[in-house]
């Protein structure tokens, strides 16, 4: 064991004589604990060769090859059930119109007026600036978290109300924001409230179904929505191109299961 009271400056006068050698064996004699001798030389002809190439091994960069991307019908159809909510929901989805909900049959007139105001508030946005194929999901979604959350009208005031869920339908169906029609904050001004995203998720996270997350595939040219996991809150639309690129993706799943080899 080395004894760190006395300098080894006797041994190496010049701090670079000690690389002079370059070796990567180095041999330290002690007596006493004292350091009286030390040299360095090459590895590869001694006994320790081995253990050299073991740590050439160990400290080598590894590579490691990426996995192979997957098949666009595949990188598809997962987002596709992320936007629909399950592949189950995913067949069952159709492009028709959905009828608009009548609100008396879901609330009432007097203990949910925050509710019938903050649809009032969206009847008037949609018919000023939104596409008309959105009122059945805007309603919905108003529905859906009425449902769900009753009291969130007591946190809210209507006009925030509405605007979380305009926020969510309009991300839904890439409505609003940089690469929608209109603009998040154009939505804001007309409804009076300082930010549609935070009140945005509020509602969000009381309407989405938790699932496996899942890119949007950029390939297959599927559009730049919001992954909400309900059918029901889209448009139109909207779930006429979803309908087209499932269609189109169950077809090159079906032509690869083909032309696959036999096991």
């Amino acid at each position: 064991m080395l004894d760190h009271r006395y300098a080894d400056d006797l041994l190496w006068p010049d701090r670079r004589d000690r690389l002079s050698d370059a070796g990567r064996l180095s041999h330290l004699v002690f007596v006493d604990g004292r350091l009286v001798d030390a040299w360095s030389e090459r590895v590869e002809d001694s006994t320790y060769a081995d253990v050299a190439r073991r740590h050439d091994e160990d400290s080598r960069p590894q590579v490691l090859q990426s996995p192979p991307p997957l098949p666009r019908h595949v990188q598809a159809l997962r987002w596709l059930d992320c936007v629909a909510g399950s592949r189950e929901d995913l067949l069952a989805m159709t492009a028709s119109p959905v009828a608009l909900p009548r609100l008396r049959d879901h609330l009432d007139p007097v203990a949910d007026e925050p509710w019938l105001v903050a649809d009032e508030l969206l009847t008037d946005l949609r018919e000023s600036m939104l596409p008309s194929d959105l009122a059945a999901p805007l309603r919905e979604c108003l529905l859906l978290v009425r449902d769900r959350l009753p009291e969130l009208a007591e946190r809210m005031t209507p006009a925030r109300l509405a605007a979380g869920v305009a926020w969510v339908v309009g991300k839904a169906n890439a409505a609003i924001g940089p690469e929608g029609p209109v603009t998040q904050v154009r939505i804001a001004d007309h409804l009076g409230t300082t930010s549609l995203n935070a009140c945005g998720t509020q509602v969000l996270g009381h309407v989405r179904r938790l699932g496996w997350d899942s890119a949007r595939p950029w390939a297959s040219g599927a559009p730049a929505l919001v992954a909400v996991g309900r059918v029901e809150l889209l448009s139109a639309t909207v779930r006429r191109d979803l309908v087209e690129l499932r269609d189109r993706s169950l077809t090159e799943e079906a032509r690869s299961c083909d032309t696959a080899p036999a096991l």
